[in-house]
């Protein structure tokens, strides 16, 4: 069994990011997912996220096997929900990827990214998804997120003609 790591992503990582980029676009245009495209995610969205110090690949045997963005940085339609716990503080989880060759990525990914809400403290993560995304879907219910609402706008990237689903997963009760 080889080595695996999880670090934060450099500039210097971003043909790998872009690799796996194209890689989950492709991915999507087979499952008739139109979530990912031409216009979104860009480099500049995963140098932005690297210098934000928001932006963590996944290396096993020294190949980087996917990567995730989780941050505080919470989209503007959240707002329209009735959140179980305050989110003023949530972790969010955003841009993920993983190379298909490498099983397992995405669950380590989202532990660690629940791992980063729990020891914050925070009582809730959230996260979104197209509902065509369902490789998605399957992946936050295999960790127990609720889906919350649903958002539809013609309003970039949101315009796919078809909602985005929020989710959370609560962390630990906050009534204390």
């Amino acid at each position: 069994m080889g080595e695996s790591s999880l670090r934060k992503a450099t500039r210097s990582d971003i043909q790998h990011i872009n690799k796996l980029t194209e890689m989950a676009k492709s991915i999507m245009e087979h499952d008739q997912n139109p979530q990912w495209d031409h216009r979104y995610p860009l480099e500049k969205h995963f140098y932005e996220d690297i210098d934000n110090g928001d932006l963590y690949l996944y290396e096993e045997n020294n190949d980087i096997a996917g990567y995730i963005c989780v941050n505080q940085v919470h989209a503007e339609w959240y707002k329209q929900f009735d959140w179980p716990a305050r989110t003023d503080q949530a972790y969010v989880i955003h841009r993920m990827a993983t190379n298909p060759e490498y099983k397992g990525v995405a669950m380590k990914m989202m532990q660690f990214a629940i791992d980063i809400a729990t020891e914050a403290g925070t009582p809730i993560i959230i996260t979104d998804t197209f509902s065509l995304n369902k490789r998605a879907q399957r992946l936050f219910e295999k960790f127990d997120f609720i889906k919350i609402g649903e958002y539809e706008t013609n309003e970039f990237p949101f315009d796919k003609n078809a909602p985005f689903y929020a989710y959370y997963k609560l962390i630990e009760n906050e009534e204390k």
